[in-house]
């Protein structure tokens, strides 16, 4: 069974304000007049002394998706859906929320059967560990920018019989909540890409910090 403690991931703002303000080019004082607040306070943010309202909170969030999308996340998330190559989306309680036909393909069934089930109950090995650090992390708080990993699927349940090896990229995207939902995207490859990866990334996978 999926470890609880990692159920409730909460924002941590610090990491999120300044993540948004260096990556959009942003001064405090430019991030302050999109968000229609003090210079004072996007710094107090920034320092953690203080958190955004709601209101900022769910404006913040929708400066990051418009900076790196040009769709709404409804038609995003049923792309996904459709894609041929390897994707999905996952909450910060391990539980899937979409995934293409491409890695849906790859686990032997159909998209339908792996969205709404948490990774432990589909996979086991590196998939769940993943999460885990992940989770460790920070990730679904805002404080990873991004990684890349090597992981062996193998199936359970659903993905009973599956066996892949893949070479996986993650980031985070930013959601109405507001939360944090791992994107993860990445190619089947071969035992040896796969361990050719490890040995370049010293480990099964790499995070980067946000900034």
């Amino acid at each position: 069974m999926m470890d609880t403690r990692f159920n409730n991931s909460e924002i941590y703002w610090p990491a999120v304000v300044r993540h948004y303000r260096v990556s959009a080019g942003l001064n405090q004082t430019e991030l302050a007049n999109r968000l229609a607040v003090t210079q004072t306070m996007v710094s107090r943010w920034e320092a953690g002394g203080a958190a955004p309202s709601r209101r900022v909170q769910d404006l913040l969030f929708d400066l990051f998706w418009a900076d790196s999308a040009t769709i709404s996340r409804d038609v995003w998330m049923q792309r996904i859906a459709h894609n041929p190559c390897m994707v999905f989306v996952v909450d910060a309680q391990g539980v899937v929320q979409t995934a293409s036909r491409g890695f849906a393909r790859l686990a032997g069934c159909s998209p339908d059967e792996i969205a709404g089930r948490s990774i432990d109950a589909l996979f086991e090995g590196d998939a769940m560990s993943l999460f885990e650090r992940l989770s460790e992390a920070g990730f679904f708080e805002g404080r990873i920018a991004g990684a890349e990993s090597a992981e062996l699927y193998i199936g359970r349940d659903q993905a009973a019989g599956s066996r892949f090896f893949a070479h996986g990229l993650h980031r985070p995207v930013f959601m109405p909540g507001p939360q944090v939902l791992w994107l993860a995207s990445g190619s089947e490859v071969t035992q040896q890409n796969y361990e050719d990866v490890r040995e370049r990334l010293g480990g099964p996978s790499v995070l980067r910090k946000a900034i």
